[in-house]
């Protein structure tokens, strides 16, 4: 079974996409910290990680996570969920941060499933 970690500090993404995830037949595991994250993907890597963007106690936690997440397993697919995006405060694209995917929150839930088929 193919396995998905989720890191975000919002318990009803995690809830919500987990059990989608569930449903669709992949193994959920979650973090809601970025430092449990990392830990956990050493621990037993993933075939995915769905990484928040923006956590409460440091704004560009998850920028600082996904690049530290590339840098040690550069073949792992890594999506970010944003909130933020040209519309709001912050411009950035793929390219200004280390990730396969961007997944705008609010998740459109079948979106996401059909990304995540494309690479596991």
């Amino acid at each position: 079974m193919q396995r998905i970690l989720i890191i975000d500090d919002d318990e009803d993404i995690i809830e919500t996409v987990g059990s989608l995830l569930k449903f669709e037949g992949y193994e959920v595991d979650f973090a809601m910290t970025t430092e449990k994250g990392i830990d956990m993907i050493k621990e037993a890597l993933p075939d995915l990680v769905l990484l928040d963007i923006m956590f409460p106690d440091k704004k560009t936690k998850g920028f600082d996570a996904a690049s530290i997440i590339k840098d040690l397993y550069p073949d792992l697919p890594l999506f970010v969920f944003t909130a933020i995006n040209r519309e709001y405060a912050f411009d950035f694209s793929k390219d200004d941060i280390k990730a396969d995917e961007f997944i705008n929150k609010p998740v459109k839930l079948d979106r996401l499933v059909e990304k995540i088929k494309q690479y596991i």
